[in-house]
């Protein structure tokens, strides 16, 4: 930003300024550039260039790679304000909407009839994301995505750093940390999902409840985030690379006003329905992807897969899921 005999540069106040006017209401380029008396194109590179700063800026404060001490403290806040223990958080994707890239056929085309990019994340009890994984192919399933992140690698490398096993009340077994999903994921270890909705019996029922108490805080967090940024309500009209650093900047600024003294009432919103895990910039990916005809589609074939919830489940993450149930007991 340097200045010349002709022009003084653009202030960081003012580039900041436009940026999160963009994020903030989706307004295009050309509406900001005739509000704020600046060119389109130099619009275009000023909210780039203030994304990757404020990605890089906030990341390592407010979306580090999660160690032991996180993952404990997750949990508790789980425990005391949903009542599911040993929950390390709550897992899903969501689509973000683009306009079509150039040449990608059906690539980006989801089951809601539209391109989109997904943002696939956890978070912890107060809705506040704690890994991100962005730029998938909008036809992938959320289990397809799952299982080629870097994230599920790690977990099932038992490389995450997730604190040793505990006993839970009204058991005498040991069950690991886990995170909990909807229908689209798989049953691991360390992974709950609901058992399938027939002929359950009442600890299974009061599991599926509990776990649908702690697996909405994914669901509010995604509400939230798009409540505040509607720049993701909309078509976002860029190349996918852009999408992707829009995607990631508004996470980090999330978490950043997440913050309990920086929350005004933001608990009271209703959902809309640099780290070696997923908080890496990821570019959308072609190999092993399957194209998805629907979120719904894909948990009613899941369901219809033998196995606890749909999945051919091994013996350990039957025993903890059978354990929770325990712990649930009427």
């Amino acid at each position: 930003m340097e200045g010349n005999n002709y022009r003084k540069p653009i202030a960081p106040i003012e580039r900041l300024t436009v940026t999160l006017r963009f994020l903030a209401t989706g307004e295009s380029f050309n509406s900001l550039a005739f509000r704020f008396r600046l060119g389109a194109e130099t619009v275009r590179c000023i909210v780039k260039d203030t994304l990757q700063v404020i990605w890089r800026r906030l990341q390592p404060q407010e979306l580090p790679a999660p160690d032991r001490e996180t993952w404990e403290h997750t949990a508790n806040g789980f425990y005391e304000r949903w009542q599911f223990p040993l929950c390390a958080g709550s897992i899903d994707g969501k689509h973000v909407q683009l306009k079509a890239p150039t040449n990608s056929g059906s690539q980006y085309f989801n089951y809601k009839g539209h391109h989109s990019i997904v943002l696939m994340a956890t978070c912890d009890a107060r809705s506040k994301f704690v890994i991100i994984d962005v730029g998938a192919f909008g036809s992938s399933s959320d289990g397809g995505i799952f299982q080629d992140s870097n994230f599920f690698q790690l977990l099932r490398s038992k490389t995450l750093h997730l604190p040793d096993p505990k006993r839970i009340s009204n058991t005498n077994i040991e069950v690991p940390y886990v995170f909990v999903g909807d229908e689209a994921f798989p049953l691991l270890e360390n992974l709950m999902r609901p058992f399938p909705r027939r002929d359950l019996s009442d600890d299974k029922r009061i599991f599926n409840y509990r776990l649908s108490r702690a697996r909405k805080q994914i669901e509010c967090a995604f509400g939230i985030l798009s409540s505040m940024w509607r720049i993701l309500r909309k078509p976002i009209e860029v190349h996918v690379d852009f999408a992707i650093d829009i995607v990631k900047a508004t996470c980090v600024l999330h978490n950043y006003n997440r913050e309990p003294e920086r929350t005004n009432e933001m608990d009271t919103i209703d959902a809309d329905t640099d780290s070696p895990l997923m908080a890496m910039p990821t570019t959308a990916r072609s190999a092993g992807r399957q194209n998805g005809d629907g979120k719904a589609q894909q948990q009613q074939q899941q369901q219809q897969q033998p196995g606890v919830g749909g999945t051919v489940a091994s013996k350990s993450a039957l025993k903890s899921a059978l354990t929770f149930c325990r712990k649930f007991e009427p």
